[in-house]
């Protein structure tokens, strides 16, 4: 009987079989796949602290994790502490980065963590926000007049509040001060009301209808100036009623007026009181005795820049840059610190230095030993080389006690140091 295949084909079969059920099996496995093991991708041997943990890693927020639950991803304690401990002094985590920063966290570790650092939206990083300060507007200026016809003698406070250019609170003042003069008896009255700007008063001009009982009223001071000597700035309202020329009323509104003005500094300030017409000017001007009144500063750390740009040798762009420089600090401890600026030369300098005190319980301290790295940068006495120094000191060291530390760390020199001094507060740290 012939052979089917001859002697040299079987032993070229005997060879392709086993071949053919490798390729069979490896094609079977690849369509098939296999199911991977659980957490296989997240387990990892790192050596970190005190021995070798076997890494469990799910996403988490470093801002609200606790110790235990870090420890049942199988951080290491001291690392889960220092998580933890960074939140103690009121920080948060920005950014995933601020996580590396942690005492005793190495490199490595800091990358096995870092895809499973999950920042929450209350604490994540802002977008940066323009720090350019503007100068306050007013209230009026916010909110536009209504074109309609009003009588400013009948109106209440709500009336005022609907012809929408006034506040509120404006609108109750508009209200006290037209009970304080008796009325308006003219346009110019109205328009020389101290809430009452150039701008506002040419809008609403047109539509100002005055009442006739108001136009008919008499005037403010129908009783008689004494000719007597007096001080505005220490008559009580009975003192300023027996000069004869003002109401009970408009005696107490002298008192309050004078306690917002901060008193009467020159014949000008009393004659531009909203009281005082040309007629009493006149008669009150030979008796008035005005005493010196005390110099009031103004405070560095809370003045606004309408404070600012009244003193002299200060304009809006020096006062922008003041308040700039101000939050960029936290605050000023010295008035000398404005030499800092460019805008501000001796001269100016010179012109109003001795109009400013520095309340230094205002000012915005650092704590340095948890500070995020952006929170450092940003301050403008400390360097980019001089933060290097400070994250990886403290990486390595864990925080400082005192100032003096900063000096044998070579980190700051002495006069660095004493600048810096107000700036910085030192939270309880354990240096191992």
């Amino acid at each position: 009987m012939a052979r089917l295949f001859s002697k040299q084909e079987i032993r070229g079969l005997a060879l392709l079989l086993p071949l053919l059920a490798v390729g069979v099996w490896i094609a079977v496995s690849a369509l098939v796949g296999g199911e991977p093991e659980p957490e296989a991708d997240t387990q990892a041997v790192v050596a970190a602290g005190e021995g070798t943990d076997t890494l469990r890693l799910r996403p988490f927020d470093p801002n609200t994790v606790t110790y235990e639950e870090l420890r049942e991803m199988g951080i290491d304690k001291r690392v889960a502490r220092g998580i933890v401990k960074y939140r103690t002094a009121g920080r948060t985590y920005a950014i995933p980065e601020d996580v590396a920063v942690v005492y005793g966290l190495s490199d490595s570790l800091y990358a096995l963590l870092k895809p499973h650092i999950s920042i929450g939206e209350p604490y994540r990083l802002k977008p940066y926000a323009s720090t350019h300060l503007e100068r306050p507007t007013t209230a009026s200026a916010r909110r536009s007049f209504k074109p309609a016809p009003f009588d400013p003698n009948t109106l209440t406070a709500e009336g005022f509040y609907e012809l929408g250019c006034f506040t509120a609170r404006q609108a109750e003042a508009l209200v006290d001060y037209r009970e304080r003069v008796g009325g308006f008896r003219s346009l110019l009255e109205f328009r020389d009301c101290y809430l009452i700007d150039s701008a506002l008063y040419a809008q609403m001009e047109p539509y100002i209808v005055l009442s006739e009982v108001a136009q008919a009223a008499s005037a403010p001071h129908t009783r008689a100036f004494r000719n007597i000597p007096f001080d505005p700035n220490t008559l009580s309202a009975e003192g300023f009623y027996e000069l004869g020329c003002f109401t009970a009323r408009q005696a107490q509104a002298l008192v309050d007026y004078r306690t917002r003005q901060g008193g009467f500094r020159s014949e000008l300030e009393w004659r531009d009181c909203y009281l005082i017409d040309s007629a009493l000017w006149e008669q009150t001007k030979p008796y008035l005795r005005l005493s010196p009144l005390p110099k009031k500063l103004v405070e560095l750390n809370s003045a606004d820049s309408l404070a600012l740009v009244a003193l002299p040798g200060i304009g809006p762009r020096t006062a922008h840059d003041i308040l700039l420089y101000r939050e960029r600090l936290g605050g000023y401890y010295s008035v000398a610190q404005l030499l800092d600026l460019k805008v501000v030369t001796e001269e100016n300098y010179r012109l109003f230095c001795e109009e400013f005190w520095c309340d230094s319980c205002k000012i915005r301290k650092i704590d340095i030993n948890f500070a995020p790295p952006k929170e450092l940068a940003e301050h403008p006495y400390i360097t980019t080389p001089r933060l290097r120094k400070i994250l990886l000191t403290r990486q390595t060291k864990g925080g400082w006690k005192g100032l003096e530390e900063f000096k044998k760390d070579d980190i700051f020199s002495s006069e660095e140091v004493e600048r810096l001094a107000p700036y910085f507060r030192f939270d309880s740290v354990v240096i191992e």
